[in-house]
């Protein structure tokens, strides 16, 4: 890039002077994307891009003898996606000969930053599992440990994400097809990376359709969240709904049936994760799946490879999604 030092940090004040907007928005853009518009974004991160913000990997405190113990922080150790992810890091190192340290930050930012102080000094590398805490709380962490971070990213330090906008462009399509012209989406918390992607891919597959989408949102990301937004969708239905996460649309399905409302009769009703509650529900779940113990096993083999100095510190893998309809849909498919 002409004119610019890169031998020197780019700050986000630079990136919001170039993408003419505040260091505020700068850092919503990165940490909470449903709060900024589609054009700020791709403006913000591309002034980003040309400055080079971040592009460079954090600098991480030389790495001492290996004491053979690694640490998860996960928001609700009792979700299955997260422990699915747990399982699968624990798999990984322990064929490795690592022991794993497991914390649950309750969905708080500040109790993830407590748990990683406590525990940083026993361990050689910490996976950050939706993460809630800001980009730069990140980022410092990242220069006293080595760090991967699943289901968010952060520029500087290497992630594992998923690609769910072709599970929510097939999703789109299927409803779509169906004949519905409003849909409703049940969100999760505020303070989730995920939950402002999600929702961006989703508002934006159905505006191209011209379909109308009301989000209801925030919402706890669990089965009781799911259960209470019932309620709020009550006062004005749409016929179809799209919860962030399995464990939300079973909460939902359930204050439904209460009220006498059934699936796929009254509604149908799609969620994200594909756990194995999803397969039994009544009726089965359709659900944008992506694998948990594949987010696992690739972050353990990144943070592996960096103890042992083997990969680029950078590196960032995406894990691909899809949509399985089942009956929640109204119809099913042979990978149901």
């Amino acid at each position: 890039m002409s004119g610019h030092d890169r031998s020197r940090r780019v700050t986000i004040r630079e990136v919001a002077d170039m993408a003419d907007v505040s260091p505020s928005t700068v850092s919503r853009a990165f940490a909470r994307p449903d709060r900024v518009s589609a054009a700020t974004s791709k403006r913000i991160f591309a002034a980003a891009d040309a400055l080079g913000y971040y592009t460079e990997p954090v600098d991480t405190v030389p790495s001492r003898t290996l004491q053979g113990m690694i640490a998860i922080i996960v928001p609700d150790i009792t979700n299955q996606f997260f422990s699915d992810i747990i399982r699968s890091v624990q798999h990984e190192f322990n064929l490795a000969g690592f022991a794993l340290i497991v914390a649950e930050s309750e969905e708080s930012a500040s109790r993830e930053r407590a748990a990683f102080n406590k525990i940083a000094a026993y361990v050689d590398g910490v996976i950050l599992t939706s993460s809630r805490m800001p980009d730069a709380m990140i980022r410092k962490c990242a220069q006293t440990r080595p760090i991967v971070v699943v289901n968010r990213t952060v520029r500087g330090v290497p992630s594992v994400v998923i690609d769910i906008g072709t599970g929510i462009r097939q999703a789109a399509e299927l409803l779509v097809s169906m004949g519905f012209s409003r849909v409703t989406y049940l969100d999760g918390p505020s303070a989730s990376w995920s939950v402002g992607v999600r929702w961006n891919h989703t508002y934006e597959e159905f505006r191209k359709r011209g379909v109308t989408v009301r989000r209801i949102w925030p919402g706890l990301p669990t089965f009781v969240g799911g259960y209470a937004l019932a309620k709020q969708y009550l006062n004005d239905p749409t016929g179809a709904v799209i919860a962030h996460n399995d464990l939300m649309a079973l909460g939902f399905m359930a204050a439904m049936r209460r009220q006498g409302i059934r699936c796929p009769d009254d509604y149908v009703i799609i969620g994200f994760d594909n756990d194995t509650m999803a397969q039994v529900s009544d009726p089965p779940l359709s659900s944008v799946g992506n694998t948990p113990p594949k987010l696992g096993k690739t972050a353990a083999g990144i943070l592996l490879d960096r103890l042992n100095g083997r990969t680029n510190p950078t590196q960032s893998i995406t894990i691909p999604s899809h949509l399985i309809v089942r009956e929640s849909t109204g119809k099913a498919t042979s990978d149901s």
